[in-house]
């Protein structure tokens, strides 16, 4: 099974991003896409053709507005899908999709976490946002998957407390020393943020491979998962 997480910018690098999905698109079960507004929507819609698509929208009164969308390559059974932390202010959202693949439940959950403010460093309402979603799980005995973009650094208490509770952080597990490139930096040459995106397992899972190539298809690099499911 292989699942893409990215986070689209909003589609501002149209031509890249388009060419890259369709490509991807081959061979990809599951697409978590965070910033995916509705005129990104009807643009992804040829490439998606064959998937089914979940949408999660919040509604923050401005631009901290959140639209994610996760796309099930559609011979797949999709048998649940829960939206976390859709009530609570100032945190950001996620979309949990239950799917059933090769007789095993696997959860797969899309991750967009607030920006705000524009560090990347702890606040109560960051680690209560992880506290959320890590108690949702707390209780399934499926495959859990979490991944997208979390708006932290990997040094907080936000991230290190999914390690705590028995994810491996594959952006730690494969040494990865980026999830950002040029087309954030430019964008602030003084504040040069290296991480924002992570994906957490359970230890159990089969991996066969794992990689976060650099590509300017956003001001977020892609993070590619293949597991033996």
């Amino acid at each position: 099974m292989k699942i893409l997480f990215l986070n689209t910018w909003s589609y501002h690098e149209i031509n890249n991003i388009k060419t890259f999905l369709k490509e991807q698109s081959k061979d990809t079960n599951v697409f978590c896409l965070q910033e995916v507004g509705k005129a990104a929507r009807e643009m992804y819609k040829n490439i998606f053709s064959n998937y089914n698509e979940i949408f999660n929208f919040k509604d923050m009164k401005g631009d901290d507005d959140f639209h994610e969308a996760t796309y099930i390559k559609n011979d797949m059974e999709i048998v649940s899908n829960d939206y976390l932390l859709k009530e609570m202010l100032n945190v950001g959202t996620a979309l949990n999709t239950k799917i059933k693949y090769n007789n095993e439940l696997i959860n797969i959950c899309n991750v967009h976490g607030t920006p705000r403010p524009k560090h990347k460093d702890d606040t109560k309402e960051r680690i209560k946002q992880s506290q959320e979603i890590l108690s949702f799980f707390q209780g399934l005995d499926e495959i859990k998957i979490i991944g997208g973009d979390f708006n932290l650094d990997p040094h907080t208490e936000s991230i290190e407390m999914f390690e705590k509770n028995g994810y491996v952080n594959l952006i730690k597990k494969y040494k990865i020393p980026t999830t950002r490139n040029n087309l954030a930096w430019n964008k602030y040459p003084n504040n040069k943020q290296l991480f924002a995106d992570y994906v957490f397992i359970k230890p159990d899972l089969n991996i066969n491979k794992f990689s976060v190539p650099n590509l300017n298809v956003s001001d977020h690099l892609p993070m590619i998962l293949d597991l033996n499911v």
